[in-house]
């Protein structure tokens, strides 16, 4: 009896808040002094992975790419994915006039497996106010991350193989290491966000990885944009990374400067996409280019790379249960500069194209249909399997059938 009446505790400390912000308290109608609520969306999904064209061992690669290994990487098999399905916490309290404090607690839900861990996605407290905007300290996704690339495929992508950022904001050789990805959550953040401005509305971000030395100083500023006008929607985005050394880390090890204290890094990104809606479609389109730099004088050590990156979405909702997503997604070869020697971007290019069907129950609760292709030009290794890795010039397909819901 006692631990039934525990559990009815505990419930009624998250569920009546919520209901009085319904309206459901006379007293408090509307806007209660405080408010707590439970969030979630959970998107299980059986994966079928298969692959071919891998590059024959020995044959040339980019100057800046692996070696080629000549069998293929992927296996074939029946995969189970969770993807980013998730729960959350969330609230505010009431300070006076219009400020409020904020928070957020929310937990990747490996509803297939036993290892998540809580509270390991954007999760942060902070103050905001109608006049003066808001301030965050926590966890949280970059505003590069939240402007562009901004329609889901069939609202399953975050974390899924129909992801576009592997392609669009990452790059396709070595090890695939994320430092290189302009696509993160960060942590130790403080992000300010602007007022409710009508149609525009931008955020900016700082964050450091806690590792300062006396040569190194590793840290990231991100900032995003959004204005809406009538059914478009237009974006920008920009993020810089001091000391991450995201291309060396991908580079071969011979070529790195790591290690070497006397050299310094800086990445950067800028984005652009627009989006409208025309009827029961919507339309997007974006693109983005990414510079890695390590400026030093060692002969055989990397010191540049760019490249562009271009992304088309499409989705229409023909019937009120019936709705197809197709997307495009295509980064070019680039550019590289190795110290004293040519450095070429051969076979260094990648393109996706996915497709994919829902059919829904309800609003919140659907059975979705998918398949996306992967193709690398003969050096590159872009990848968008949660669990496992190509080989050079590896073109990888995957379907995925599923059930998405949320509450």
């Amino acid at each position: 009896m006692q631990k039934k009446a525990l559990i009815l505790a505990v419930s009624a400390a998250f569920v009546m808040p919520v209901a009085f912000a319904k309206g459901g308290d006379k007293e408090e109608k509307g806007d209660p002094d405080s408010v707590v609520e439970l969030y979630g969306k959970v998107y299980p999904e059986l994966v079928f992975p298969s692959s071919s064209g891998a590059t024959s061992a020995g044959s040339p690669t980019c100057t800046i790419c692996g070696a080629a290994a000549g069998d293929n990487a992927i296996i074939k098999r029946t995969e189970m994915e969770s993807s980013n399905s998730r729960f959350g916490l969330r609230g505010h309290e009431k300070l006076g006039g219009s400020l409020k404090a904020i928070w957020q607690m929310e937990t990747e839900f490996h509803v297939d497996s036993n290892d998540s861990r809580f509270a390991q996605r954007d999760s942060f407290v902070g103050l905001s106010d109608k006049r003066w905007g808001t301030v965050k300290l926590g966890r949280m996704d970059t505003p590069y991350k939240e402007y562009g690339d901004d329609l889901s495929f069939l609202g399953v992508s975050s974390g899924n193989f129909t992801s576009t950022s592997g392609i669009y904001r990452h790059i396709g050789f070595g090890s695939q290491n994320n430092a290189a990805r302009f696509h993160e959550r960060r942590t130790n953040v403080v992000q300010y966000e602007t007022p409710d401005w009508g149609p525009f509305d931008a955020k900016i971000q700082w964050s450091t990885n806690e590792a300062k030395t006396a040569t190194r100083d590793p840290r990231v500023l991100s900032m995003g944009a959004a204005y809406e006008l009538g059914p478009v929607k237009l974006m920008a985005g920009y993020e810089i990374h001091w000391d991450l050394f995201g291309l060396s880390l991908n580079s071969p090890s011979a070529m790195r400067n790591d290690k070497d204290q006397s050299v310094r890094s800086k990445d950067e990104s800028w984005e652009f996409a627009a989006q409208t809606k025309w009827g029961i479609h919507t339309f997007e389109i974006g693109g983005n280019q990414k510079k890695y730099k390590e400026p030093n004088s060692i002969a055989g050590r990397v010191q540049s790379y760019q490249n562009n990156a271009y992304e088309f979405m499409w989705e229409a909702r023909w019937t009120p249960t019936f709705r197809t997503a197709f997307q495009y997604v295509k980064a070019t070869a680039g550019k590289c500069s190795v110290v004293n020697m040519e450095c070429n971007t051969n076979g260094l290019e990648g393109q996706q194209i996915g497709l994919g069907f829902a059919y829904h129950f309800s609003r919140r609760t659907y059975l979705f249909v998918m398949g996306t292709l992967v193709k690398n030009g003969y050096s590159a290794v872009y990848n968008n399997s949660n669990q496992q890795s190509p080989n050079p010039g590896e073109d990888v397909r995957q379907i995925g059938v599923g059930i998405h819901t949320a509450f």
